[in-house]
């Protein structure tokens, strides 16, 4: 019978060092058999299989305490804990990432346009000082209304609207219109991506008639309903600021009741984030509560009582005119009408005609 391996060779097996297997050991995720004699290690083929689970994890960063978690608890939920938040991190590090790039590309063309007699100027700095200002805002971004929370009993509420401002009794109409608008395109080799996908309501709708849609949410939680009503549904973590796509990826992208939950400085950020992973002849469709201008914003709140200015107040409610001016130059059309006193759909669009149903 086989007594097993000892370090050195188990480190040339993987082409590791001895130090790297020790480090693993007394971090508490090998623990091979000690010779009686001498206390040599002997690594078992269950610990060589234990290694390489070690290493794979590893190679993908996960840090040596989720990976001991992990191989504690293998059970799906924390399986997905973990690779939601490595998921999270890397995206997180791809962007931070991305901007920097962008602004080192920006300041090198400044240096090249400059002459022989080049003097560092302080727009390089302004250049490098936007990139981390913008880095920031896209990590400051909370979720104060506590979606992971709410996402139980979210459905029953929104059917409940049990707001004064009612702003979902036209939730389900919203949802089909959007539906429609897509259906409208006529084709159905459509790549889709849903934005604040939630519990999966609008998504469903396109995953039941055969669509290839991808919906993302910030909230786990959110995502853990959806895809309990729709097990087919892919879902991945990731919002508005920092979609987790590569660039021109999809032909249609798609929201509803979620960009009122960034300021106006966040909107325009996630508009370039969303023009970003669209096709160039790709379509955006929205959903959600918005203001004609800032004007109709005072005329509408002036006739409310206190509570309900404070409700709308507690949101980031979009001005029609400033997403049109936003979206336009991007050489896209931008078209809208209004649902109600307050929810309206957006279309963005290269210049072709929608059959609305």
């Amino acid at each position: 019978m086989s007594k097993g391996y000892n370090i050195s060779e188990i480190a040339e097996m993987f082409n590791i060092t001895t130090n790297k297997i020790r480090f693993y050991e007394k971090k508490g995720l090998l623990a091979p058999t000690r010779e009686y004699d001498n206390q040599y290690r002997r690594f078992s083929e269950e610990d060589i299989v234990r290694l390489q689970s070690v290493l794979t994890y590893r190679s993908i960063g996960l840090s040596v305490d989720s990976i001991k978690n992990i191989l504690k608890n293998n059970g799906k939920e924390n399986y997905l804990t973990h690779f939601n938040n490595q998921w999270q991190l890397v995206n997180d590090e791809i962007h931070r990432l991305n901007t920097i790039r962008k602004s080192l590309e920006q300041v090198m063309d400044k240096i090249y346009e400059e002459t022989d007699d080049f003097n560092v100027k302080d727009n390089l700095l302004e250049i490098i000082s936007e990139s981390n200002k913008l880095n920031d805002i896209k990590n400051q971004w909370k979720d104060k209304w506590n979606f992971n929370n709410w996402a139980r009993s979210y459905d029953k509420d929104v059917k409940k609207d049990i707001g004064e401002l009612k702003i979902y009794k036209n939730y389900d109409l919203i949802l089909q219109k959007v539906y429609d608008l897509v259906e409208a395109l006529g084709r159905s080799d459509l790549r889709i991506l849903e934005i604040g996908v939630g519990t999966g309501n609008l998504a469903g709708k396109f995953l039941n008639s055969g669509y290839n849609i991808i919906g993302i949410d910030q909230s786990r939680e959110m995502l853990s309903v959806a895809k309990e009503k729709h097990p087919k549904l892919k879902v991945r973590l990731g919002e508005f600021l920092k979609i987790p796509y590569e660039n021109k990826s999809f032909d249609v992208i798609i929201s509803t009741y979620a960009f009122h939950h960034l300021n106006e400085t966040e909107k325009y950020i996630a508009i370039e984030e969303i023009m970003r992973v669209l096709k160039d002849n790709g379509v955006i469709i929205m959903g959600d509560l918005m203001f004609e201008s800032k004007a109709s914003e005072e005329e509408i709140l002036k006739v409310l009582p206190q509570s309900l200015v404070e409700e709308i107040k507690d949101e980031y409610y979009s001005y029609i005119d400033l997403l049109k001016a936003a979206f336009e130059k991007y050489n896209k059309k931008f078209e809208h009408y209004r649902v109600d006193k307050l929810n309206y759909i957006i279309v963005v669009h290269e210049q072709m005609d929608f059959h609305r149903k």
